[in-house]
C-alpha cells in the first residue's frame, strides 16, 4: 500500500463510484472552500494501480501558527478493513503533522444503525460496533452519540429508499401527506426548476422562513458562490402559484360543490328530511361560502400577480447515490397552499428519473417525542413520506500532536 496525494481527476473518479461518497467529498465542494480562503487537500491510498481509500481535507488556520484539518463526511475507507484503516490513519497523522497540524476531525458518511419511521430501534443489537471500535482503537476520540445539532454535521437523518416504483412508494405516504399533496396541486400550485436568476428568490424565501423559526440562514452572496462552484450538483425547486390555474381550480371546486348542494336540496324536496340530510345541507352551505371566498381570493391574486408568484423553494443536492434535500423555505401568508409537499414530491420523482437509490431528507433530531422538542415538526413532516431514520456513526477527533491537549485546555479556559 502507498499513501499518495491525488489530483482532482483521480479523486473525482474514485468518489464517483465509492458507496460512502457525498457532496461534501467532491472537488466541487473543494473549489468552494478554496474560494472561501481554505486550503484543500486530496489524499488517498493506492494498492497497485487501484485507489482503495481517499479523502478531501480542509486545512483551517489556528493559534500560534498551528492548523487543524477537517474531512467533512470522510474518510472514504472501509472501516472494517483494519489493515487499510490503520495504514491510512497513520499516514494521515504524518501528513498533517508535516503541515503543523495538531488534529483531524472526521464525521463519516457511515450509518451506525437504522431505525423505523417512528424512530424505534428495529433491533437493539443491530449496530456497527466493529467500525466504531476500530476507530477508537486507533486513537480517534468520539464526540458522543449526540441527539441534536451539537456537532459539525447532523447525526440523524430521514431517508426514503427508492427500491420500489414511485406509485407503489407513494401508497406508503401518510394519509395527511397524500391529502396535502393533492390539495396543493388542486389549488394551482406548480413546481419549476430554478436558475441562477432565481437565487434572490431562493434567498428571500429561506430568510423569511429562518427568521420566522429563529433559525440560522445564509445571505445571497453565499448562494451565488455555491452556485458558481457546485451548480452541477444543485437543483433549485421553485413552488409558484399560477394565477390562471389557481382561479380555474377555485371555480371548478365551487362548481362541484354547487352541484353537490343541488343534489341535497332535491333529496330534501322528495324525501324525508332527517338529521343526516340537515347536517349535509349545513356542511354544503359552509363549503359553498368557503369556495366562493376562495374564488374571490383567486381573482384578487390574478390582479395582484398576473405573472404568478413564487411562494416556496427547495435546494437539493446530488450526493453520491442519494438525492439530498439541503434546505427549504416558504412564505407564511401562503401556508394554505402547503408548497413543501409539492417540492418534496418533485424531488422524489426526479430522484427516480436520475437513478438515485434513495432520497435523503437530511437532518432531524434523535428525539422522536413531541414534548419539549423544537425539531419535532421537521421530523413529523419528513416521516409522512414513509421511509426510515438513519443514525450516522458520529464525529471523531484524531489527535496528531500534543498541542491538541493544549488547544483543548485553552479553549475551556477561554469559555
Amino acid at each position: 500500500m502507498e499513501f499518495v496525494t491525488l489530483n482532482e481527476k483521480e479523486f473525482a473518479s474514485f468518489t464517483k463510484k465509492y458507496p460512502l461518497s457525498s457532496f461534501m467529498q467532491t472537488i466541487e465542494l473543494g473549489h468552494l472552500k478554496e474560494h472561501q480562503g481554505l486550503k484543500v487537500h486530496y489524499v488517498g491510498v493506492r494498492e497497485g494501480k487501484k485507489i482503495v481509500a481517499a479523502t478531501l481535507m480542509e486545512e483551517h488556520p489556528s493559534i500560534l501558527g498551528k492548523t487543524w484539518f477537517y474531512a467533512p463526511r470522510g474518510l472514504l475507507v472501509d472501516y472494517h478493513d483494519t489493515q487499510l484503516l490503520t495504514f491510512f490513519t497513520e499516514e494521515l497523522k504524518k501528513y498533517i503533522k508535516e503541515r503543523k497540524g495538531f488534529r483531524l476531525i472526521i464525521d463519516p458518511n457511515y450509518i451506525y444503525r437504522t431505525r423505523s419511521s417512528e424512530g424505534d430501534l428495529r433491533d437493539p443489537d443491530d449496530k456497527d460496533d466493529e467500525a466504531f471500535q476500530n476507530l477508537i482503537s486507533l486513537g480517534y476520540v468520539h464526540f458522543g452519540f449526540n441527539k441534536y445539532l451539537e456537532a459539525m454535521q447532523v447525526r440523524y437523518a430521514y431517508r426514503l429508499k427508492l427500491d420500489k416504483p414511485y406509485e407503489e412508494i407513494k401508497k406508503t405516504f401518510s394519509k395527511s401527506t397524500r391529502k396535502n399533496m393533492d390539495s396543493c396541486y388542486k389549488k394551482g400550485l406548480r413546481v419549476r426548476k430554478g436558475t441562477i436568476d432565481d437565487l434572490p428568490i431562493m434567498e428571500e424565501l429561506f430568510e423569511n422562513t429562518a427568521r420566522r423559526k429563529e433559525f440560522f440562514f445564509r445571505d445571497l452572496a453565499y448562494y451565488k458562490e455555491m452556485y458558481q462552484y457546485m451548480g452541477n450538483l444543485m437543483t433549485i425547486y421553485i413552488a409558484y402559484v399560477d394565477p390562471k390555474t389557481y382561479l380555474d381550480c377555485a371555480k371548478e371546486q365551487l362548481k362541484n360543490e354547487e352541484d353537490n348542494y343541488q343534489v341535497i336540496l332535491k333529496k330534501m324536496e322528495t324525501g324525508m328530511v332527517g338529521a343526516k340530510l340537515k347536517s349535509q345541507k349545513e356542511t354544503g352551505e359552509h363549503l359553498l361560502e368557503k369556495y366562493k371566498e376562495e374564488v374571490n381570493k383567486a381573482k384578487q391574486f390574478k390582479k395582484d400577480y398576473p405573472e404568478g408568484k413564487s411562494i416556496g423553494c427547495l435546494l437539493s443536492l446530488r450526493s453520491g447515490n442519494e438525492y439530498l434535500t439541503l434546505t427549504s423555505g416558504s412564505l407564511a401568508e401562503y401556508h394554505s397552499f402547503t408548497p413543501k409537499y409539492a417540492l418534496y414530491d418533485q424531488h422524489i420523482q426526479d430522484a427516480y428519473q436520475e437513478g438515485f437509490k434513495a432520497c435523503n431528507f437530511y437532518g432531524i433530531s434523535g428525539n422522536f417525542t413531541k414534548e419539549n422538542n423544537p425539531f419535532y415538526g421537521l421530523y413529523e413532516f419528513k416521516k409522512g413520506f414513509g421511509g426510515e431514520v438513519i443514525e450516522y456513526i458520529g464525529q471523531f477527533t484524531l489527535p496528531v500532536t500534543g498541542f491538541n491537549s493544549v488547544y483543548n485546555f485553552l479553549k475551556k479556559f477561554k469559555k
